[in-house]
Parts: C-alpha cells; sequence; structure tokens
C-alpha cells in the first residue's frame, strides 16, 4: 500500500468511525482508483451497499475483499450474509464456515451459520449451530430468533412463541423477533406489543432498512388483524418502500420481450436432441403467493416422492447465463449456441441437487415460483417431468405480496403499479410458453384446489405420474421443514379465508386494478 492509499485509508476510517459514513465513502471511492483492489475500501463499501438493501453490489465487493482478506472472519461472516440475502445458500453456508473456523468463539457466526441450514432445511445441523451459539452467549438474539423460526418450519408454534418471547426479553434483535412473533398470532384487540413496535418505528435510531420495514410489517399484521385495513396497508406500504430497492421497470419489459422473441416454436423444434428421459423432476412454480408451498406439501406426502423446497439451481443458472440483465445480440447468440452436451452436464448438475434432498424417491418436489423464467431450458432438458403451474385470483395474489415482507430480490412489489404491471408480464409470458413449449403445463387453481380438495389432489398427483395415496389430503401433517411465509398455513387443514382477500383492501388499490388492466377483477 503506497503512502497516497494508507493516507486516505485512514482518513476514510477516521470519518467512518465517527458516524461520518457520507464523507467516508467517496474517499473510499477515490482509494479504489489509486488501489483497485483494496480490502478495506471494499469491505467499508460493501458494508454500505448492504444497509443500503443493494445485496448485488454488495456481495461484490465483499468477494473482492474476502480474497484479499482471507484470514479476517468479519469480511467472510458479511459476505455470507450477503449470499443468504441473494439465495444463494452454498456460497453463503462456504462462507460463514470459513468466519467459524477463523473465530470460533464468536456466537454471532454460529447462529448465522444456523440460519443457512435452516433455509436449507438441514434442521439438524441448524439447530446444533444455534445451541453452541448460545452455549457462548445465552442472550445471542440471532441464535434465539433462529431456534424461534426452525421451530415454526416444523410445525411448534408454542415453541417458537417461547423463543421470541426470549429475544424479546433481552431486547436482541427486535424488529426480526418482533416481525416474527406477530406472524405467528392472531389479533383481536390491541396489543401492548404494538406500542413497542411503533416506539421504535418513530425513535429515529439509524437502522438498516430492513430491519425498518420488518417493523412496519409487523405493525401491519396487528393493524389487519384489527380490522384496521387502512393503517394496515399505510404500514405496509411504508415497508415496501423502505426495504426493497428501487424497480427497473424498463429493463423487466425488455426482457420479458427478448425471451418471447427468442425462444418461439422454432428454437424448441430443434433441439429435441437437448432431452434426457429423467422423471423425477416436478416443477411447481407460477407468482409467489399463489399456492406453491401448498402443492408441494400435498406431492411431498406421497410415499414416493421428497419435497425439495425452492431449488435456487435454474435461478443461479439463469445469472450464470446473462439472463438477468439486458438483453442482447449476444446474448441471443450465446443462448442458441448452447449444445446437447451442455444440456447433459446442465441435467446431471440438477439431477444431483435432487438426491442431496432423497436418493430413493422417484419425484423430488422443486417449487422455485421464479422458474417460470427459466421454463424453456427446464422443458428442453426434462421434458418428462411435471409441469405444474400454480395460478390464483390476480388480486388475491398481488394483495398477499403487498402484504407480506420477502426478500429484496421481490423489489417488484414496492408499489402497486410495479406488481401490477409486473403481473401482466407474467401472465404474457405464461400465455407464450403455453404456445411453444414441448412440454405439458398443468395450470391448477388455488381456488379450485381449496374448494375440491380431493378430486383436484388426484389431478394432481396423476399429472406427476404418481399413483393415488389418501395421505396426501393430509398436507399439513407432513414432516418437511416449510421456511417460507407459507409455513403457518400448511400446517392446518384446507381453509378457504384468503378467497376474494382483496375485496378488504379495496378502497386502498385502486394503482393497483389500473396496473393489472384486463386482469382486475370484474367486480373491482
Amino acid at each position: 500500500m503506497n503512502s497516497t492509499v494508507e493516507r486516505l485509508v485512514q482518513e476514510a476510517l477516521t470519518h467512518q468511525h465517527a458516524g461520518r459514513l457520507g464523507i467516508a465513502l467517496p474517499i473510499y471511492e477515490e482509494v479504489l482508483r489509486h488501489d483497485p483492489q483494496n480490502p478495506q475500501a471494499h469491505f467499508s463499501l460493501g458494508i454500505a451497499a448492504y444497509q443500503q438493501g443493494e445485496i448485488g453490489p454488495a456481495i461484490s465487493h465483499f468477494k473482492t475483499a474476502a480474497k484479499k482478506a482471507k484470514k479476517h472472519p468479519q469480511v467472510h461472516q458479511l459476505l455470507g450474509l450477503a449470499l443468504m440475502n441473494a439465495g444463494d445458500l452454498t456460497g453463503a453456508r462456504d462462507a460463514l464456515k470459513k468466519a467459524v473456523a477463523l473465530q470460533p468463539k464468536e456466537s454471532q457466526f454460529h447462529a448465522q451459520l444456523g440460519d443457512v441450514y435452516r433455509l436449507e432445511r438441514r434442521a439438524v445441523l441448524a439447530r446444533q449451530s444455534f445451541q453452541k451459539a448460545l452455549q457462548l452467549d445465552p442472550a445471542n438474539g440471532y441464535a434465539l430468533l433462529g431456534m424461534g423460526q426452525l421451530e415454526i418450519s416444523v410445525g411448534n408454534i408454542q415453541e417458537a412463541e417461547g423463543w421470541f418471547e426470549k429475544a424479546v426479553a433481552a431486547g436482541k434483535e427486535l424488529p426480526a423477533v418482533l416481525h416474527a412473533l406477530t406472524m405467528g398470532r392472531k389479533y383481536s384487540e390491541k396489543p401492548a406489543v404494538l406500542s413497542q413496535i411503533e416506539q421504535l418505528i418513530a425513535d429515529g435510531e439509524p437502522r438498516p432498512p430492513l430491519d425498518q420495514s420488518k417493523l412496519h410489517w409487523a405493525a401491519g399484521k396487528i393493524y389487519f388483524d384489527l380490522g384496521d385495513i387502512e393503517e394496515a396497508d399505510r404500514h405496509y406500504d411504508s415497508a415496501r418502500r423502505v426495504g426493497y430497492p428501487p424497480f427497473d421497470e424498463k429493463l423487466q419489459e425488455e426482457r420479458m420481450a427478448f425471451m418471447k422473441q427468442v425462444f418461439d416454436e422454432a428454437f424448441f423444434a430443434e433441439r429435441q436432441e437437448m432431452a434426457t428421459d429423467s422423471e423425477r423432476p416436478v416443477f411447481i412454480f407460477g407468482m409467489p403467493r399463489s399456492g406453491t408451498t401448498l402443492v408441494e406439501q400435498i406431492v411431498s406426502r406421497h410415499s414416493k416422492a421428497a419435497s425439495g423446497g425452492e431449488i435456487p439451481y435454474f435461478r443461479h443458472l439463469q445469472e450464470d447465463l446473462g439472463l438477468k440483465g439486458a438483453p442482447s445480440a449476444a446474448l441471443e447468440r450465446r443462448l442458441k449456441a448452447l449444445e446437447p452436451k451442455d444440456a447433459k452436464k446442465i441435467a446431471r448438475q440438477y439431477l444431483a441437487e435432487l438426491d442431496a434432498f432423497d436418493k430413493r424417491a422417484a419425484r423430488v418436489t422443486d417449487k422455485m415460483p421464479h422458474n417460470f423464467e427459466m421454463l424453456w431450458l427446464m422443458s428442453l432438458i426434462f421434458p418428462k417431468a411435471a409441469f405444474i403451474h400454480c395460478v390464483r385470483e390476480p388480486a388475491d395474489t398481488c394483495v398477499s405480496l403487498l402484504s407480506h415482507a420477502l426478500s429484496p430480490a421481490h423489489n417488484y412489489c414496492i408499489t402497486q403499479e410495479t406488481l401490477g404491471r409486473y403481473f401482466q408480464g407474467y401472465a404474457d409470458l405464461m400465455a407464450h410458453w403455453a404456445k411453444v413449449l414441448p412440454v405439458e403445463i398443468y395450470d391448477l387453481s388455488y381456488e379450485d384446489l381449496v374448494r375440491d380438495q380431493e378430486a383436484k389432489s388426484r389431478v394432481l398427483l396423476g399429472k406427476t405420474g404418481l399413483a393415488w395415496e389418501d395421505a396426501c389430503l393430509e398436507f399439513h401433517k407432513g414432516d418437511s421443514p416449510v421456511t417460507t411465509f407459507s409455513n403457518l398455513q400448511v400446517r392446518q387443514p384446507m381453509f378457504n379465508s384468503s378467497i376474494g382477500r382483496w375485496k378488504k383492501h379495496k378502497a386502498q388499490l385502486g394503482p393497483l386494478f389500473q396496473a393489472l388492466g384486463p386482469l382486475a377483477p370484474s367486480d373491482s
């Protein structure tokens, strides 16, 4: 490090430690102009990006810092957290294991590694990591929260509340804990915890946007239960605006148009040799909050099926291929240059992912909702797989998306308008796939499934190639961990209270209905 860089780094650190981040960050940018690989600059810029919810830039900065500062556990820790937020659980696990190895007495590292295991649905390893964290620090809020979330994922609701209450009593991880606690309760009168949540919202304390948003999600949930829909929607709107980064609608429109142009009937007719014979995958997809978790639980109750949850393989492959970025002629050439050997490699890798869940199961579910963008490749490689498209009343789906906290990757939900237009784009793409894909896509209506559970479940199992088993009617008794926001609903028998939920919010949904256009309810 030359003297100029060293002086700039020390100057930036002085401002950073004094809380003057707005002064420190431009100095770090200047450091990178002199020393593009400077680990301290990348680390600090990564922290700033992470705190602002800019997960992609944060990962990039942390990865660069980790290459240069291999012995600094905090670099690997924050890289792991950023990767976990991005859905790269394998990368997150590897990074956090490095942090633990470098500093094994740090309880927070064990707790955060436990959270990765929880999301990977490896309950035994998650519990071990949380317990190790609590041995080192009995008041570790992250571990207390994680233990509660782990208990919810396996259906132990009362035990979960006990862990959340311990965290509240310790005053640790309050935004996340209060949010988790409210999600598991039904309120008929204003609880004392609401005052605590509203005081935290208004206290002016600087906290990461995601934490501030969780407080709004919690308040919104309580007000919804109390029947004050207007106040609930006000908090939901604040939660989204605080917690989600801006959404690039123009890029999304360009991407959808590109896929419909490139992946036409001729594209599939010319690539039949890319197919494999495997029947193992059961792809369950559609918009989030459309019933994908429910459908997965029904299928996975079968004795010859296993639950894979949301497998990120094709979402990561989508990024690797460049399909998350701006379309280009070069991207089109790259996609059309994929060869049968590439398809065979992808198939081997994906089937190995399924083996990790259960090597003996005849069918393994993959309920990653946004796989609907990758159906072009999935159908080419696995034409004998089951393709289950979960559909639900658009207004109900959108209201659910607007009122539940999702990861920053779902920033298309930031406003009613962006969500409505995104939904139209999704529906248009699915209509295109129905015309050109070389596979049958089974559209399973959430409303029909709720109203006629057995008949629709029998058809569903038939589409997977599995013989009927009565256990599939008792989806709520499954023992597969559920890590999505449906984890409470799928532990209960079928109910229809979510049908028509949009009507409770009708007075506030004008912008959504206008954006949905022809997909808006006829009586809106």
